[in-house]
């Protein structure tokens, strides 16, 4: 958390501001957040950048600058804001980096758990330095293929919930989504991908598709602390049906949702709908 859909969300809110203004002056109160960049080079490269865009790469967050890339990974509670040079959107004292701007506003990053990570590299080079093209697809727009996603599972051989948490697998897929989907699949979350069907595998591809998508039209969702910008709570955790529901009853059989531990994460799913 946060997972591809709060991450767009992110990117959707931060684009109705930024774009256009540049980046004027910048302080780190975190010097751990500045990843794989000395603190001086990364301001020198980003200092006086126009900000054409932001977008994200399943949980990457993309500034795309005028030269250079600057790459944010939110982890559990990373959050940025646009507002006035007086005003804390989130917790001051969580306060991580922040940014003047060429209309006299900041842009802050706020993490009350120091996970979250930020670097800059060049246009041209960002991809491999950032790692993102060692990630596998975004599970939007019809993708992965059915034939990516059947071979990848072949191949790795493990149980399926693992499998889509890896991000070298597919991009962007998190704990709560992929509960979900699996729910909606109707695929328990120990089976083992070698034993995966075509129409499973095709179901998986299908409401990672519709599942992700509707999250991200309802802005995400919004568990315990984490909100994508200020004012703006995601809806989709109205929508759950297994996550966080340890022995509630089931939405189609009534049986009581279970929670187990699967590679280390919170499970929840059905026993009697998930085979």
């Amino acid at each position: 958390m946060p997972e591809l859909p709060e991450v767009r969300t992110v990117a959707n809110e931060l684009n109705k501001i930024l774009p256009g203004l540049r980046i004027i002056n910048g302080e780190n109160f975190m010097p751990k957040l500045i990843w794989r960049n000395k603190e001086n080079d990364f301001f020198d490269k980003v200092l006086d950048q126009k900000i054409i865009s932001v977008q994200n790469y399943g949980k990457y967050l993309i500034f795309n600058l005028e030269n250079f890339k600057m790459i944010s990974h939110l982890r559990m509670e990373g959050k940025w804001s646009v507002s006035s040079k007086d005003k804390y959107v989130y917790n001051e004292k969580h306060l991580r980096i922040e940014f003047e701007l060429s209309n006299n506003e900041w842009l802050r990053y706020y993490d009350s758990r120091k996970f979250g990570t930020l670097e800059v590299w060049d246009n041209k080079s960002y991809l491999k330095e950032s790692g993102i093209s060692n990630l596998g697809p975004e599970p939007l727009n019809n993708n992965p293929s059915f034939e990516y996603l059947k071979k990848a599972a072949i191949k790795k051989n493990v149980k399926v919930k693992p499998f889509l948490l890896d991000q070298k697998v597919v991009c962007g897929i998190g704990n709560i989504y992929v509960n979900e989907i699996l729910f909606a699949a109707k695929v328990a979350p120990d089976r083992i991908t070698k034993t995966l069907g075509d129409k499973e595998i095709k179901n998986i591809i299908k409401f990672s598709n519709l599942i992700l998508t509707k999250a991200i039209e309802l802005k995400g969702s919004s568990i315990h602390s984490y909100k994508s910008g200020e004012n703006v709570e995601g809806q989709f955790q109205n929508e759950l049906k297994v996550h966080l529901r340890e022995n509630k009853p089931c939405f189609e059989c009534k049986k009581p949702i279970i929670k187990t531990q699967i590679g280390g994460r919170g499970t929840y799913f059905c026993t009697e709908c998930q085979k």
